[in-house]
């Protein structure tokens, strides 16, 4: 039970960044989506130690916020795209 915990903390942090890198190199919502998801027990763990690790805990605030920007603007561009074929 003792290396149970360190394991699912890596996997975590691993499909982490790696959904994060693959969101920003391919602009795509919903890895950020996953990234965010992920990032929620990383977050809880470290939004319980000192202050200056702390601030790790917002890291969802990020991923959610950078979730909707590029949401957004996939479906202006489809629009875009409707309305240019129009």
């Amino acid at each position: 039970m003792g290396i149970l915990l360190p394991i699912i903390m890596a996997t975590t942090v691993f499909l982490t960044f790696y959904s994060f890198s693959f969101a920003i190199l391919k602009r795509s919502w919903r890895a950020m989506l996953i990234s965010f998801i992920a990032s929620l027990p990383i977050s809880m763990y470290f939004a319980g130690v000192n202050p200056p690790l702390s601030f790790l805990g917002l890291a969802p605030i990020l991923f959610l916020t950078l979730t909707i920007i590029f949401r957004r603007r996939i479906q202006r561009e489809f629009a875009q795209k409707v309305l240019d074929e129009q």
